[in-house]
This record gives C-alpha cells, structure tokens and sequence, in this order.
C-alpha cells in the first residue's frame, strides 16, 4: 500500500510538472514549423521510459527492459533540470510584469528571444548532464586518519577500505562493479566494510548479470561486512542474503561479530525492517552485550539517524551512507537540513563518524555538486 501511495504521489507531481514544462518547450517552439503531436509523443516516451521499463524489468530482465530505464533516466535528469530552468525564467517574467526591466533586444521580437532561451537552456542542460554522468563514473578516494585508544588490545593499525550505497543494477552494471573492486584491491585493505544498499531497486538484475560474484575477487585480511540498506528492502534482497554470503559479503543484520579477537563489529538492521516486515531492530544495548570494550568496536549503520546514540557507548568508528549528500543540486541542500551530518567526518565524545556520499547513483546515473566516493580509514591504536 505505501508503495501504491509513493507511486501516485510521485506520477501526480510528475504529471504536474511535466505539463507544465511542456507547455513552456511548445511556447518556445511555437514561432517554428513542427509537429506538435510528434513532440508530445516525444516528450511522453521521455518522461515514461524509466516507469515503462521498470514494469518491463519487474517481469523479466532483458535488453528492452534495459534500454528503457538508461533512456528514461536521462529523460528525468534533463526534464529535472528543465523544470528548475523554467522556474528560474518564469519568475524573472514575473519580476519584470511586475517591474518592467527587459532591454529592448528581449521585447523586440519576443518569439525569437522565447526560441533563443529554448536553446540556451537545453545547452546548458546537456552539458550539466554530460559533467554529471562522468562526474558520477569517476569516484573519488577519501583518505581518513583516525586515532582510537584502546591500549588494552593488541591491534596496532587497520587499514579499512568502506564504500556505502553501491547500488548494483541497470546503471552499476558490469564495468563500473569491475572498477569498483579493483580500486578496493589496490587499496590492500586488511578490513573491507559496506555501508548498505548493495543492490538498487531489482535483485533480479543482480543475479542476470552476474554482479555480486565480483566481490569474491576482494582481497581482505579479515574479509567483507555489510549492514543491510533500506533499498535491500526495496529489493527484496533482504529475502535472499545467502546470495550475499555466497560471494563474500559477510551480512550483519542487527549482528556483533567479534574478528580474530581483535575487534568487533556491529551491523544493524536498517530502519526499513520495521515498515517492510513489522521486525523493529535491536538497540544498540541490545547489539553492545558481551562486547569487551577494550578492544576496537566498529558499527555499521546504513542510515546516520540519532548518532549522539552511538557516542554513549565506547564505539570507536561509525560507518554509514544513504545520504548520497543529496546526489544532484539542489538535493544536497535538503539532505544537509534532514541529517546532522549528510557527507564527512564527525566526531563525538571519543566516536568517530564518516557518512558516505556513497560510490553508485539512484535513479539518474549523474551526481551535479556531489561526488562519488570510496573511503580509505586508517586505524591507529594508540598503544
């Protein structure tokens, strides 16, 4: 049911929007001989092409299902971008009603100067795309140092490679997975960490191309663990995380495992259990019994909620992600209001944070104001 109230939600703004972006491209076009009819069907194909093949994808993987959603998440990004544009030049139509200021070159011929701001316009979004999708294929690596002291254990140093928000599907496909993994082995991590949402939105298209076995190609001294995301609910990869297990990624869901008697670490459950299946996850009571605190104790929590919570236990490092810090502008501004700490480092009392931006995109294959990123932390225990 929420999923059918997300999803009217969501296709009545878009309808809203989409018309209204609509009428203002038909304006700007007006002064030219075209056929509007073929345009509306072009701009419809554009604006449903992800919508149709997610429907396509839902029943069965294939190349038209494919095409489709790298089709319409283009036709979201541009028309995103379109509608921003629109707003910003319709409320400079408004100021001007208001207080007439347009120079004499904008009054003179007002269809050409309509046709012209078309142009600009879709020039400037092209290229906002374009610096967007490489932006998004080219992460960056975030180098961290941070000192614990516990001087009771016997560790003296780790060297954590953490990613978070992967998002394995249609958009991290093959290559960008093999990327991935190469950059994490040339790290030569002693410890590999995942902050959550693995898979995107379609377990089914993980497993047609074969993404997860890649992670078995990881070198890590003390192996591969994840928490659980709230896009493994959206999934159903939550159902299936011998899938996981089978190519190894150690799954923490609301787990404490202790590594080699070095160190611990806790994987929560993501939020999502409660909605998804009635199950609310453990408190970090609950997950802290028995953990000897002398040693270094690491969390992996996917959403970075509440952190104060985590700084009243003598936890040293908390990972998390979701955040993506917004993915697109001006999304980042609203990611920056919701969570205390959307994108870096915190630290409270003697915790350390990092929230990730996260290596893989959502829906759009692009990141404008925001970067891709694999988080390279290293451990230093103060002995």
């Amino acid at each position: 049911m929420r999923t059918v109230i997300f999803l009217s939600i969501l296709l009545t703004i878009l309808g809203s929007t989409g018309f209204y972006v609509y009428t203002r491209i038909d304006q700007a076009l007006s002064g030219l001989s075209y056929n509007s009819g073929i345009l509306l069907l072009i701009y419809l194909f554009l604006m449903l092409s992800w919508f149709i093949g997610k429907a396509f994808e839902a029943y069965s993987v294939s190349k038209l299902s494919n095409a489709l959603i790298k089709i319409g998440s283009i036709g979201i990004g541009f028309f995103l971008y379109a509608f921003l544009l629109v707003v910003f030049i319709d409320i400079i139509r408004l100021l001007n009603y208001i207080i007439p200021f347009y120079p004499s070159f904008i009054t003179l011929d007002f269809q050409k100067t309509k046709l012209v701001v078309g142009i600009i316009s879709l020039l400037i979004i092209s290229i906002a795309y374009i610096l967007g999708y490489i932006n998004a294929r080219t992460p960056i690596i975030t180098n961290l140092n941070i000192d614990i002291d516990k001087n009771q254990a016997s560790l003296s140093g780790l060297n954590i490679v953490a990613v978070s928000d992967i998002h394995l599907g249609t958009s991290v496909n093959k290559s960008k997975t093999r990327r991935l993994i190469n950059t994490i082995n040339n790290l030569k991590p002693d410890l590999v960490i995942i902050g959550g949402d693995i898979i995107d939105d379609n377990i089914k298209v993980v497993k047609h191309y074969k993404l997860l076995e890649h992670f078995k190609e990881i070198n890590s001294k003390y192996g591969v663990y994840s928490c659980l995301g709230n896009h493994e609910y959206i999934s159903r990869a939550y159902k299936d995380l011998d899938s996981f297990e089978n190519n190894g990624i150690k799954m923490l869901r609301d787990k404490t495992i202790k590594v080699d008697d070095l160190f611990y670490i806790i994987g929560r459950d993501d939020i999502e259990s409660n909605s998804v299946v009635g199950k609310k996850r453990k408190s970090l009571n609950e997950l802290s019994e028995g953990i000897d605190f002398s040693l270094p104790v690491f969390l992996i929590d996917h959403q970075p909620y509440k952190l104060h919570e985590t700084a009243k236990f003598a936890i040293d490092f908390q990972f998390s992600g979701h955040t993506h810090s917004g993915q697109l502008w001006p999304f980042s501004l609203i990611t920056k209001r919701i969570f205390e700490k959307d994108w870096g480092y915190l630290k409270k009392n003697n915790t350390h944070y990092y929230v990730s931006s996260g290596y893989g995109t959502s829906m759009m294959p692009i990141r404008i104001g925001t970067k891709s990123e694999i988080v390279n932390i290293r451990i230093n225990n103060q002995e």
